[in-house]
């Protein structure tokens, strides 16, 4: 898979780079995997790396690039690092992508809003509920809170805009749509997508070394499961 790099400036303290290829369903795969490529290479003065879809900021410390020569300290890390992922494509294998499984119970109870969407849409619940769980999903942001997904592949046919009224209180692990996208609330946030369904899964942990469950360029699959699995497992989560 060919992989082309644009890079663009980002204040004098940082750096975009554009990852385009020749396969656009995978640019946020690409972009999870150059910038690990990136965290690997341990870039002097590299103080952070977001990816995010198909674009990479870069943040660092100018002082610690300062050329020998006219050039800028944009224009030495660019030259570095146009130097060090120069036959990336290489690295672009389907095999390296992580896919998790994330058991979702799809349940009227939980799926808050599957009745007003499945009637918005003018299909059933249980329609509703086969076009979300079918696809393969892939990471292309971690944002808005914490270890929150914004989760791209969701079928066309599910494409809504965001709740008039948002919630004030959206339970935690409530798997919702939007614009396009699925996302899962990592925890007891405002929020105005609509709620399909709920997972007892943590998205993400507070312990050292721990932190977000999901990464960019991560493959998700949602496997249904009862109302009674999904309060077994939080029953369970609650007495710990």
């Amino acid at each position: 898979m060919a992989i082309y790099l644009t890079f663009t400036p980002l204040g004098d303290r940082g750096l975009i780079i554009e990852l385009n290829c020749d396969d656009p369903t995978a640019r946020s795969s690409v972009s999870g995997m150059v910038a690990d490529k990136i965290r690997a290479l341990k870039v002097k003065g590299v103080t952070d790396i977001v990816p995010a879809f198909s674009k990479l900021a870069i943040h660092y410390d100018p002082i610690q690039w300062m050329p020998s020569s006219c050039d800028s300290p944009y224009e030495e890390i660019v030259r570095y690092l146009n130097q060090k992922l120069d036959g990336i494509e290489n690295d672009a294998e389907p095999a390296a992508v992580k896919m998790i499984h994330i058991p979702v119970c799809y349940d009227k109870k939980v799926g808050l809003d599957l009745l007003e969407l499945s009637s918005y849409l003018n299909t059933s619940t249980n329609d509703l509920i086969q076009l979300h769980c079918s696809n393969t999903y892939t990471v292309g942001a971690i944002g808005f809170a914490p270890g929150f997904p914004y989760l791209e592949g969701l079928d066309s046919l599910l494409s809504v805009s965001r709740r008039s009224e948002p919630r004030i209180r959206v339970p935690a692990g409530s798997v919702a749509i939007a614009a396009g996208y699925t996302g899962i609330y990592p925890s007891m946030l405002p929020g105005g997508w609509h709620i399909v369904g709920r997972t007892y899964v943590n998205l993400f942990e507070t312990q050292e070394n721990t932190g977000a469950l999901l990464s960019v360029g991560d493959r998700v699959r949602f496997d249904p499961i009862s109302i009674e699995e999904l309060n077994l497992h939080q029953a369970s989560k609650d007495h710990k």
